[in-house]
């Protein structure tokens, strides 16, 4: 497998050296008179700052930002025509959008926005952000407020054999629940109901902004939802209906200018060149080094998990505890923002990279940003930080454990598969598949849970300096909004990304105009191709599994790259820090 893939790497070089005498400089065609500019917001954004060189380029939520951030400092920049799309279940990351399009506005330039079609978040941004709303006379406005859909597959299990024994620390913390029950708990029901009705009530605040504060007015729109173009302009959500021609010269008028220009939303792409070439066929690489006084970006997405080696789409603990070591002894990070969108996952793991986080912040400023999400092993990470931010849709806590395995033995037994156990130890084959756990194994397990748990707390207080009770009293594996767990004492203050630069910049006496440094660092096509052929990337089988997953035509109602990651922890190490639930709200 190496060897192919090491050929394949070969091959894409051989066809780059064409280009290795290009010349990196590049003209710039920045206009001098004042223009318009119009950023594409067409689906929901990843968090983080990487990029996959051999996919369909897609910018990441700091590469919008980057550009929004852009056009604010550009005096020349006159107003913004913005295209939305769908933005699913991105209820905290939009306030990021909503927060750097008001930093524009509050010098009186306009935000014009179009869309195609609109969904309840990206109607949230609409209503949020935007002087005047059109949509397409084909277009829909599926704003009909959020649900989420909860499955419990006991019953299936047992159909085929399966028996999950799964233990939970915390009286909400239901991670396990679909494997081992068929109904909904009553601490799942409470907890989603709250979240379900904070997110229905962003959603009517924004809708508000159209119905002139009229509350029974927005929640009527939203009741009676979906939209063709038709109903939308006739019930106030829209300002017209239009194509995108027509918004284009609307903007124009309104900004007072005559050129509007499409904004490029990736990064410049690197270009090849012959020393680099050869330097990649000798196996050597330079890395850039970042120098002068900056503050660093840090991205903590996707499922946690241990190892030494990057996994895109993953915050894996050896890589971040040597940049958070690195960044700790570099005299020029003066201060450090950490991005998290994240799940959880890993215990061990987790708890490598609160330790990594708690020793930079006795000595420089550490501020937490949260996404989407900063649950179990997300928050643990955060609470390591010396002031954690959050939007207040942004689902947070779920501080809890959960652990078990699952038993196969009548699944074997209905295929034909006889399994004989040899031991040395009283309970050596505690893990095995093809038996349940026993009373003195699953006392064991439970204690080890129960120290996982304690562990937690513990790290929450010390991190929050918080008391212990204050802790137990937010803890249980509830997952909650952000605005809930501000009042706990989880979260900090509610802001975004552009806040928490903003105080990492003020903490540490630095200007607006000191650098950030972001990490991991956005890898181009050359970094892809080196990790190909030093061998240093991720597995292959596992990226493939996950592009699948994500592809599949049930992963857009169904989290089902989710569900194969929490099977997949289970299964390597038996304890695990994962929300109580696993779903997609929309």
């Amino acid at each position: 497998m190496k060897y192919r893939t090491r050929r394949t790497a070969l091959i894409i070089l051989a066809a780059l050296a064409s280009l290795a005498t290009v010349s990196c400089s590049e003209k710039n065609d920045e206009p001098d008179e004042p223009v318009v500019r119009e950023l594409r917001f067409l689906q929901a954004f990843p968090d983080g700052a990487e990029h996959d060189p051999f996919a369909p380029p897609q910018p990441t939520l700091h590469d919008v930002l980057e550009r929004i951030w852009e056009a604010t400092d550009d005096a020349r920049v006159k107003g913004l025509l913005v295209r939305v799309g769908p933005l699913q279940g991105s209820w905290g990351s939009v306030g990021d959008l909503v927060e750097a399009l008001g930093e524009f506005r509050e010098d009186n330039r306009p935000v014009h926005c179009h869309f195609e079609t609109a969904d309840n978040v990206g109607y949230l941004l609409l209503a949020s952000s935007c002087d005047r709303i059109s949509m397409s006379p084909a277009g829909t406005l599926d704003l009909i407020g959020p649900a989420a859909v909860m499955i419990y597959a006991r019953a299936l299990l047992e159909k085929v054999g399966v028996e999950a024994e799964i233990i939970h620390m915390g009286r909400y913390k239901g991670a396990g629940d679909m494997f081992i029950r068929n109904d909904m708990p009553p601490e799942a029901k409470q907890s989603m109901d709250a979240i379900l009705d904070d997110l229905q009530g962003a959603l009517l605040s924004a809708t508000q902004l159209r119905t002139d504060g009229d509350l029974g007015r927005a929640k009527a729109l939203i009741d009676q939802g979906p939209y063709g173009s038709d109903a939308a302009i006739n019930a106030g959500l829209v300002d017209a209906v239009g194509f995108l021609r027509e918004s284009r010269e609307e903007i124009k008028t309104a900004a007072g200018v005559e050129n509007i220009r499409r904004t490029r939303m990736l990064p410049k792409q690197e270009q090849l060149t012959l020393g680099q070439f050869l330097g990649l066929l000798s196996g050597e690489r330079e890395k850039p080094k970042s120098s002068g006084e900056r503050v660093a970006l840090v991205f903590v997405n996707g499922n946690i998990t241990d190892g030494e080696s990057d996994a895109r789409g993953n915050a894996v603990a050896g890589p971040f505890v040597r940049a958070m070591e690195r960044l700790e002894n570099d005299e020029n990070v003066k201060a450090v923002v950490m991005r998290i969108n994240s799940p959880g996952g890993s215990a061990l793991a987790s708890d490598r990279m609160w330790e990594a986080a708690r020793n930079l912040a006795d000595r420089k400023p550490l501020i937490a940003s949260v996404g989407d999400m900063a649950a179990s092993g997300g928050y643990y990470i955060a609470s390591a930080a010396g002031e954690i931010l959050a939007h207040p849709n942004s689902l947070v806590g779920s501080i809890g454990v959960v652990g078990g395995k699952f038993n196969v033995a009548k699944l074997a037994e209905d295929i034909g598969i006889n399994t004989f156990i040899l031991q040395r130890g009283k309970r050596a084959a505690w893990s095995t598949p093809v038996r349940a756990l026993n009373p003195s194994e699953r006392k064991a397990f439970e204690t080890l849970l129960r120290d996982t748990y304690d562990r937690f707390i513990s790290r929450v207080a010390a991190g929050r300096e918080m008391e212990t009770a204050a802790v137990l009293a937010a803890a249980e594996g509830r997952v909650m909004t952000a605005q809930d767990g501000k009042a706990l004492g989880l979260i900090d203050e509610m802001a975004g990304l552009s806040e928490a630069l903003h105080k990492a910049r003020a903490a540490a006496g630095l200007g607006p105009e000191v650098p950030v440094e972001l990490w991991p660092a956005p890898k181009g096509m050359l970094d892809a191709i080196n990790e190909l052929l030093s061998g240093n990337g991720e597995d292959d089988a596992r990226t493939l599994q996950r592009l699948w997953l994500r592809q599949h035509p049930l992963a857009t109602t169904l989290p089902l790259a989710a569900w194969a990651e929490t099977l997949r922890v289970l299964a390597e190490e038996q304890v695990a820090l994962i929300p109580p639930y696993l779903f997609t709200v929309r």
